[in-house]
């Protein structure tokens, strides 16, 4: 999936005053807006999906002939419950056959020590004894792992979640450790991942608040919070971007999987925020040489310039600092 960036910059600069203020009020040609007070934000837009912080590939860590698999795509698994096993009865064949071979390593073990228990211990008796200790020790691993070959015929979820895929579904299939057989995800573990660029990160940190808008329920707002920010850039992308992780944490946790994986969205990242400011639309603001102004009419239609300073701003609107009160009328071009 392409992630698009949506960056609010200052536009103040835009406004650019090269031509002649007139000195009348033309409404053919302009238009009047009143200063307004609102609450303003300064903040940045990212694209994202949804996704979960718990997944499972489940697989055998030995070879052997499935003998059960215990589920299917859609169904709830808990923690540590078995989901496939092994045939047993090959793998306990072959238990006797390693532990056989380690009474017959360990009898000859014995004969070799009571052999030489007199001798003199020269270097070449000590490489006898040495091969035959090595003998006996890796008899007994392999039986070491005959046994846990048997533990790990049972196939155990490690998480609680929903089987999304069975890739092996069949019994008496042969199957290598290479082989996926069942996939979970815990859906009660989701959030919402998304990109930002080298030139954006250093501006967020964890904990600042958020807005979360998923395009399957657009009429729905999430308060949410930025909870990490990676270290290394994504690899693969064509430009520097870094993975930003936000909470996603309905009050149901999430059981009626109102939010599913790879649901797209946006997240509005809330900067710096200023509550029941002076504010003008982006458009009314002028700029000369580094100086921020104003076109207000007055009274009797005469237009003057007034100098204004300016403080966050957002996709649309400027909060003002100095230089208006409420209710001023001021030009803009229609």
């Amino acid at each position: 999936m392409m992630i698009g960036f949506l960056i609010f910059k200052n536009h103040q600069a835009t406004n650019e005053a090269n031509a002649q203020i007139p000195s009348k009020y033309n409404p053919k040609t302009q238009t009047v807006i009143k200063t307004n007070r609102q609450d303003l934000a300064n903040s940045i837009t990212i694209s994202g999906s949804v996704d979960a912080e718990e997944k499972a590939e489940l697989k055998f860590q030995t070879n052997g002939q499935l003998s059960w698999v215990g589920v299917k795509v859609g169904d709830n698994v808990k923690k540590y419950q078995s989901i496939a096993s092994l045939n047993k009865e090959i793998l306990k064949k072959q238990l006797e056959i390693d532990f056989n071979n380690y009474k017959s390593t360990a009898s000859t073990f014995y004969d070799t020590t009571d052999q030489y228990k007199d001798s003199v211990v020269t270097t070449e008796l000590r490489r006898i004894l040495d091969r035959s200790q090595n003998t006996l020790n890796n008899s007994v691993v392999n039986y070491e792992l005959g046994d846990l070959a048997i533990k790990y015929s049972n196939l155990i979820s490690p998480i609680s979640g929903v089987v999304v895929a069975v890739d092996q579904p069949n019994s008496g299939v042969n199957i290598t450790s290479a082989n996926n057989i069942v996939s979970i995800i815990n859906p009660q573990s989701i959030y919402f991942r998304s990109k930002i660029d080298q030139e954006d990160v250093n501006k967020i940190k964890i904990g600042i608040p958020a807005i979360l808008k998923i395009d399957t329920y657009s009429n729905e707002f999430i308060d949410s919070k930025v909870t990490n920010i990676a270290f290394t850039p994504i690899v693969g992308e064509s430009s520097t971007v870094y993975q930003v992780k936000f909470e996603l944490n309905p009050s149901d946790k999430n059981t009626n999987l109102k939010y599913r994986i790879g649901m797209d969205g946006d997240a509005k990242i809330i900067l710096s925020e200023v509550k029941n400011v002076v504010t003008l639309p982006l458009e009314a603001i002028y700029t000369d040489n580094e100086i921020h102004y104003v076109l207000v009419k007055t009274d009797d239609n005469k237009i003057i310039k007034k100098e204004i300073k300016t403080g966050i701003e957002s996709d649309t609107d400027v909060e003002i600092i100095e230089g208006l009160n409420d209710n001023e009328s001021v030009i803009i071009k229609k």
